[in-house]
């Protein structure tokens, strides 16, 4: 189980895991930091551009590495059923836990940034964006009072809270099973309810003559 939960984990590091809308169109970004981009290029022409904000690996990467150390770990124990492979692995998996609940945590915190790639401008060069992107017919003209526009927003996917999931399944799995191989080998040898009493008489002394 801790096997099979740690490699769904791997693979869900590489799905998006925080998404942002907006007027100007869409970016996605996954635990690595790799973002997917589409713009409408509605601010090219403006003096104050949104910035491609800098989204680290660093989490990812280190649950990645706790990630494989325990595969490996899981797959030497079932070859050697070794104590300390048992301990290394639980460890590596509540490493890797810790990792991806700090990495989502993370990209949380990139939720602004992101949505600010995706709004729109209001100085002369963002107005002649939205004018001609409507005159092309790939938007609205908002003028005021008479249409609803829709602001940009951004927020997680269920891909991470999922990750998030696994992982923590995954370390649980790991410590139940030492904690019942603990248990089983630390366990002494029970006696029977019943054990039988010897009772030993001395034979007694001959008399002895004077």
């Amino acid at each position: 189980m801790a096997a099979v939960g740690s490699t769904a984990t791997l693979i869900l590091l590489f799905q998006s895991w925080i998404t942002a809308q907006g007027p100007d169109g869409k970016v996605a970004a996954n635990a690595f930091g790799r973002l997917e981009i589409t713009t409408n290029y509605l601010n090219v022409w403006s003096q104050a551009k949104p910035k491609t904000p800098p989204v680290t690996s660093a989490w990812a990467i280190l649950a990645s590495a706790a990630i494989i150390i325990a595969l490996c770990a899981i797959l030497l124990n079932i070859r050697l059923r070794s104590e300390l492979l048992a301990r290394l692995t639980t460890f590596s998996l509540a490493c890797a836990a810790l990792f991806v609940v700090l990495c989502l945590i993370y990209l949380n915190s990139k939720g602004a940034e992101l949505k600010a790639m995706t709004a729109r401008t209001y100085d002369l060069g963002g107005q002649i964006g939205q004018v001609i992107n409507w005159a092309t017919g790939r938007g609205k003209l908002v003028v005021p009072g008479t249409a609803t526009y829709t602001y940009a927003s951004a927020g997680l996917t269920h891909w991470g809270f999922l990750a998030v999931v696994t992982s923590l399944g995954s370390t649980l799995a790991a410590i139940a099973q030492w904690l019942t191989v603990r248990r089983a080998s630390d366990n002494p040898v029970r006696l029977s309810w019943r054990m039988p009493v010897v009772v030993s008489r001395s034979s007694s002394n001959p008399d002895t003559t004077t």
